[in-house]
């Protein structure tokens, strides 16, 4: 049911898919952040977002229409139990935290799992996360202003990590196996017939 410019489309995007990076975004307040950041995310072939509501409701946009189906989005409602799964996954935590001990972003190693925390646009990442964070970061700038809108942080941040990994990282580390895309290829062509179970219902009795 799909042309075959939608399933090479398909096809293209999900062999460039990654978990080797995550996005994490905890009380994010505007709508308008929350769909900018899961864009950055898609557009830079990051499938993982979690999502940490603690304070704030996640409230995605209409910007962020039609990214959601293309995420998986994990929500939480404690930093702790988002914690875990990621460390139960592999992942080495990093936050943009403005302290002497931070590196810059270019300096951030890529060569393990890496899951980027950023917080809330007036507060920042909350205080539970600084326990847990591996490498602190700073994104340098050389203009009068001193800080970048959390969804433009984002961005740059994904792009850094991602364009690095996929440069030094083999294929096979970076990018996620075949298994994985057709797990991932299924939930897309599902997303596109809200009477997918109905289809697929109608296909295994033609089969049989």
């Amino acid at each position: 049911m799909l042309t075959d410019a939608r399933r090479e489309r398909f096809l293209k995007v999900v062999r460039q898919r990654t978990r080797h990076i995550r996005l994490v975004i905890q009380d994010i307040h505007e709508p308008h952040n929350v769909s900018a950041c899961l864009r950055s995310a898609e557009a830079f072939g990051v499938q993982d977002c979690d999502v940490v509501t603690m304070t704030e409701k996640f409230r995605p946009s209409k910007v962020a229409r039609g990214v959601n189906a293309w995420l998986k989005i994990q929500r939480y409602a404690a930093i702790a139990n988002c914690v875990n799964d990621l460390r139960a996954g592999g992942y080495k935590i990093v936050a943009g935290v403005p302290v002497q001990t931070a590196c810059r972003l270019d300096d951030l190693p890529v060569q393990d799992k890496i899951a980027v925390v950023f917080g809330n646009e007036h507060d920042g990442i909350a205080k539970e996360w600084l326990e847990h964070v591996d490498f602190p970061f700073t994104i340098p700038m050389v203009g009068h202003v001193e800080s970048l809108n959390i969804s433009v942080s984002a961005a740059v941040t994904l792009h850094s990590l991602t364009m690095r990994a996929r440069n030094i990282l083999p294929e096979s580390q970076y990018l996620i196996s075949e298994i994985e895309q057709k797990k991932i290829l299924n939930e897309w062509v599902c997303n596109q017939f809200r009477s997918w179970p109905v289809l697929i219902e109608r296909v295994r009795q033609k089969n049989h």
